[in-house]
């Protein structure tokens, strides 16, 4: 009866420790992988009076397969956290808001934290064209 509770413990023991192993294992394979680098890209939306706009539509194209979408809240800010790999070097904004010109901004010629100004020179965007692209940018993925 002894050699059998022996027995038992250790093969107890033993498998405690396999299992610790695989653990510790487990563990090291994880940090190797490394979570993705996030830039946090952020900005104002103002118009040409530097008056903050709410509200506005910002679809961000990182390539011709991949966007992200924001808002602007009360104070015109916006923000996006994206993966450095996903920014290519055609990345831009397309900024709309109802009354105002769309405007087109480079990634590359974006300065974080500064403002984008919305202008009424060119082709104003009616309401409901604000409206439909409001909407179809839900559609972009934050991945």
């Amino acid at each position: 009866m002894k050699k059998i509770v022996i027995f038992c413990l250790g093969l107890a023991f033993l498998v405690s420790c396999k299992f610790g192993e695989d653990k510790k294992g487990t563990n090291q394979t994880n940090e190797n992988f490394a979570a993705p680098e996030l830039r946090v890209i952020t900005g104002k939306v103002v118009d040409d009076k530097r008056n903050k706009v709410a509200h506005a539509a910002i679809k961000l194209y990182l390539d011709d397969n991949d966007c992200m979408n924001a808002y602007t809240d009360v104070d015109g800010a916006f923000e996006f956290k994206v993966d450095e790999l996903r920014i290519k070097d055609q990345s831009h904004f397309e900024v709309v808001y109802k009354g105002y010109s769309i405007n087109m901004l480079s990634l590359r010629n974006f300065k974080d934290g500064k403002s984008i100004i919305l202008s009424k020179k060119g082709k104003v965007v009616p309401a409901a064209d604000y409206h439909v692209f409001y909407e179809s940018i839900k559609s972009c993925g934050r991945k």
